[in-house]
């Protein structure tokens, strides 16, 4: 079986009804990246809905709602003949759905209960960006400074209606809230696939030159409406930017119910002005280098604080010694671990972090290779840092790829008695069984062996970084399948552990071999050997 697709998973995770879900879950349960995606998505909720959510509404909720009620658009019907005494029973029953709309609306302020955290228009009967299963930090105090604009799109062909109703942008990110209503009337929310090398869909941002500034993806995390949210690597200066969707195929059904691809015209472009937006960014210049034992030197750069978001970032930088042990593009796979804390030292925010349980808000990262080998322009947006008490950043660690080659020679048909162990770094993987697993078993239409193993990782995951040598000198590629999991009670410590039915996977061979060679060709390695924090709202400079 092949592996989930985030929209797949949603579905697997939201919908009772889908098929096959016993075998979903063994795929699950045995795969790496599709156990990580379900936790992501999973902890992506229990997080939003813990920390985000409030229960109680602000004042003016009901004139918010009567007022997108009465603005909201009807669909029109053909006319058809009516008696003066029929066209007063219409108006009674109209008036009286009024009225119920707007019983409701009062009975949810009188309750102190509802899916809002704070009330945007009611573009679909009290459906929006910000109902409760969507909280999000950044886009409340884009309502609260009136940033979310309503493009009010609508785009009909071939029986298939494009809806957008929302959208919020600043130099950090634009988010939009999409729907696509099927023939009746229902929202298809897995058929619209923005896969534009695939199917040439694609929705962009631009900028006043007409430069592409990102791609708007679908984030999931709702059934009721595509979440598309663009990340900039960069904060954005202008003051007006253009979403433009080109749009010319509806998918069939990923579950293959014999939906069939649907091909039409559903592009659209509207404007956001970002003057506000731009009036609520503040740029803080930040001071502070550290240089570790290993040859890792970290630069802080600055702080930008947007309606959505906070930003961070900071270069770094490997000394030539260290950079020796990653050649090639291998430097550029660098993680920074890093937590903030108050001035009584209780936890903000951490990132990258083995330690349970943790506060995490980090909205989005990226990872630009700078101009020479070695040095990496990174930065981090958070849903929010503390902007008038003081706080500190506190350097935990760092991981980066560096060439390895630790091995270990076994007789796969022997490990079942007798297990093997791969122990190099800190590492302790155990080899304790070897089969050949056939399709629909494998991760593709090819013949496996597998590698039972179990065990304990130091360093970070090195997924396609394995290999296999036989006693021919053939060597085969070799990935990881399974659940993992980590736990540390701090900052710098913390194991991954490998479940125990946890594989290496090894396509194309057919047969248990006489003898096998394991090879780990990159490991990332983890260095947890630091001593740096920075005060921030301060003064900056360094405590070592």
């Amino acid at each position: 079986m092949k592996c989930l697709s985030r929209d797949e998973m949603e579905m697997f995770l939201t919908q009772s009804a889908v098929t096959n879900r016993s075998g979903i879950a063994d795929h699950i349960a045995a795969c790496s990246d599709c156990q990580r995606l379900k936790d992501a998505l999973l902890q992506e909720q229990e997080q939003w809905s813990r920390e985000m959510y409030a229960e109680t509404l602000p004042e003016s909720f009901t004139d918010q709602v009567m007022s997108a009620l009465r603005d909201e658009e009807m669909e029109s019907v053909a006319p058809a003949p009516m008696t003066e005494r029929a066209g007063r029973a219409v108006v009674k029953r109209i008036r009286k759905m009024w009225w119920a709309a707007a019983g409701v609306a009062s009975i949810l302020v009188l309750l102190g209960v509802a899916s809002f955290y704070s009330v945007p228009t009611v573009a679909e009967i009290i459906r929006s960006l910000f109902s409760r299963n969507n909280v999000d930090i950044g886009l409340l105090r884009a309502q609260e400074f009136g940033l979310v604009q309503h493009p009010n799109i609508k785009v009909k062909d071939k029986g298939y209606t494009l809806k957008i109703d929302e959208a919020v942008a600043d130099p950090t990110r634009v988010v939009m809230a999409l729907q696509l209503f099927g023939p009746d009337g229902k929202h298809e929310r897995e058929r619209l696939k923005l896969l534009e090398e695939r199917n040439g869909n694609r929705i962009v941002v631009k900028d006043e030159q007409g430069k592409v500034l990102g791609k708007l993806e679908d984030i999931g995390a709702t059934n009721d409406f595509y979440y598309l949210v663009a990340f900039f690597a960069q904060p954005i200066q202008s003051n007006r930017i253009t979403i433009e969707g080109q749009i010319g195929i509806i998918d069939g059904d990923p579950w293959d119910k014999g939906f069939p691809a649907i091909k039409g015209n559903w592009n659209f472009e509207f404007p956001i002005d970002m003057t506000e937006a731009q009036k609520q960014t503040k740029i803080t210049e930040l001071q502070g280098e550290y240089n570790s034992p290993d040859g890792l030197t970290v630069r802080l750069k600055r702080l930008t604080r947007m309606v959505q978001g906070v930003r961070l970032e900071l270069d770094t930088e490997l000394s030539p010694e260290a950079l020796m042990r990653s050649p090639g593009d291998l430097w550029q796979k660098q993680e920074l671990m890093f937590h903030f804390e108050d001035a009584a030292g209780k936890e903000i925010h951490s990132v990258n972090s083995r330690k349970f349980p943790r506060m995490d808000s980090l909205m989005t990262q990226s990872r630009i290779p700078g101009d020479k080998p070695g040095l990496m322009h990174l930065s981090y947006t958070f849903k929010y840092l503390p902007e008038n008490q003081p706080y500190r950043l506190v350097f935990d660690g760092y991981s980066v790829a560096e060439r390895d080659g630790s091995s270990v020679r076994f007789e796969p048909a022997r490990l079942k008695e007798e297990p093997v162990f791969f122990r190099t770094d800190g590492d302790n993987i155990r080899l304790k069984g070897f089969t050949i697993e056939h399709p629909p078993n494998t991760n593709s239409d090819e013949t496996e062996g597998t590698l039972h193993v179990d065990g304990k990782l130091w360093n970070e995951f090195s997924y396609d970084d394995w290999t296999a040598r036989d006693l021919e000198g053939k060597e085969y590629r070799v990935s990881m399948r399974g659940a993992s999991g980590s736990s540390g009670s701090g900052w710098k410590d913390g194991m991954i552990e490998l479940s125990q039915d946890y594989e290496f996977r090894i396509p194309g061979m057919l047969t248990v071999p006489e003898r096998l060679t394991l090879i780990r060709n990159v490991v990332t390695k983890r260095y947890v050997n630091v001593d740096w924090s920075v005060e921030m709202n301060r003064s900056p400079g360094n405590r070592q």
